[in-house]
């Protein structure tokens, strides 16, 4: 009767791990099926059971079903449990033979819908949900790269930009950089707003190699981007830097004598030192050699002009630069109180912004002549200096009352924004 009852006891052990077996092997087929409650419902009681928890297949099987039930309900949140498992199978039989076939797939999806979280965080500006989705992401692709499992997730050049850009906007700064600097040595070409957070990184940080080499690789990447110019400006204004810059600029001229591009280039450079803006856009205080400095891109642009006579940026520029001057001179003019308004500084402030709109005028209209030829094939650079251009022709035969020339300016801006 002992050995009767010792082997009744043997076989009730028997049946009993056959039972949760069982159950992994019809989650597995439950998940083949699609009938993924039932399948959820199996694996669940095999993890329950102290005979099958500690199974690398069981936790194989939790992560598979997990992560369908993850892409089918686009739930970050299953598919970071999915994730668990895999690596909670991986972790109790690190050789596990079904995982190269079983696996490989399944963590891919689980990667990509974590990632579209964190896209779709991102563009409702959730920035601390879209940091912790980019961030796992890349902690599966990292596991999956690493485990030999018939594949890879390549480096998402976009995904390591964009989780540097939730973490600036989430206030996590040294996040922020790690993945801005990884995108940046990757050269990702997608988004100029890399460059300028990764500028103003290293320049919080006192790294002023790093800052200015940010911007030129950034204007080498984008070099109708007027930001960067702009940034390369208060770089060696905020560096007391700026006869280092000249000098630079003046050597690449007598270099290139010839070179239109360059003179040009070097023209637009030094009327950005002569007119200075702060972060916000805004005008700054004008520097000390002011008058030497449009002197000089003056001269420039004159030059470049004569190389090119239809060159519709040159024209702007000069025009521009004239412009400019002419609004300062009249912010003065109706700075003077109603006395003053007849005296004979009043006088003098008048004739000096009319001078300076009708030297503005031809090279405005030159730029319009030219712009408009090309109408067709503007850039988005182009178009938004074309724009500033009739505005400022506008402005001028207005000044002028020269209604039908306002008027057939304004059909062109609003042809322009219809583009």
């Amino acid at each position: 009767m002992k050995k009767l009852l010792v082997s009744l006891l043997f076989c009730t052990a028997g049946v009993s791990v056959m039972a949760q077996r069982a159950k992994v092997s019809s989650a597995d087929e439950n998940l083949k099926k699609q009938d993924l409650e039932k399948a959820k419902a199996d694996i669940d009681a095999a993890l329950q059971n102290d005979k099958t928890k500690n199974d690398a297949k069981t936790w194989l099987v939790d992560g598979k079903i997990l992560e369908a039930m993850g892409t089918k309900q686009k739930n970050p949140a299953l598919a970071g449990e999915a994730f668990a498992a895999f690596k909670k199978a991986l972790e109790i039989d690190p050789k596990m033979k079904e995982a190269v076939l079983e696996m490989n797939q399944p963590l891919f999806n689980v990667y990509a819908t974590i990632a579209n979280a964190g896209y779709a965080n991102l563009n409702e500006q959730k920035w601390d949900s879209s940091l912790i989705n980019f961030k796992q992401a890349f902690e599966v692709a990292d596991f999956y790269n690493s485990k030999n499992l018939g594949g890879s997730i390549p480096t998402d050049t976009a995904l390591t930009f964009y989780v540097g850009y939730a973490a600036n906007q989430a206030g996590k700064k040294d996040d922020a950089f790690t993945y801005l600097k990884k995108a940046s040595d990757l050269q990702f070409k997608g988004e100029p707003a890399l460059y300028v957070i990764l500028g103003q990184l290293y320049e919080e940080k006192g790294d002023q190699a790093n800052w200015l080499k940010t911007i030129e690789q950034a204007k080498v990447l984008f070099p109708k981007d007027k930001r960067f110019n702009d940034m390369e400006m208060a770089f060696y204004s905020k560096t007391g830097k700026t006869n280092e810059l000249l000098g630079m600029l003046e050597k690449k001229i007598a270099d290139n004598p010839n070179d239109e591009a360059a003179v040009l280039d070097y023209a637009i450079r030094v009327d950005n030192l002569a007119n200075p803006r702060d972060e916000k856009g805004n005008d700054a205080p004008k520097p000390a050699n002011y008058e030497e400095l449009i002197g000089k891109a003056e001269a420039a642009y004159k030059k470049a002009i004569e190389m090119n006579p239809a060159d519709a940026t040159a024209n702007f520029q000069l025009g521009a630069l004239y412009f400019n001057r002419a609004v300062v001179f009249n912010k003065e003019l109706n700075g003077l109180d109603s006395k003053q308004q007849t005296s004979a500084k009043a006088k003098e402030l008048q004739a000096k912004v009319e001078g300076l709109m009708n030297q503005a005028l031809p090279f405005f209209e030159k730029a319009d002549a030219g712009f408009t030829a090309k109408a067709a094939s503007l850039d988005a650079g182009d178009k938004q200096t074309y724009e500033s251009c009739l505005y400022a022709l506008q402005k001028i035969y207005a000044i002028k009352n020269n209604t039908a020339k306002v008027e057939e300016v304004k059909k062109k801006l609003d042809g322009l924004g219809q583009k």
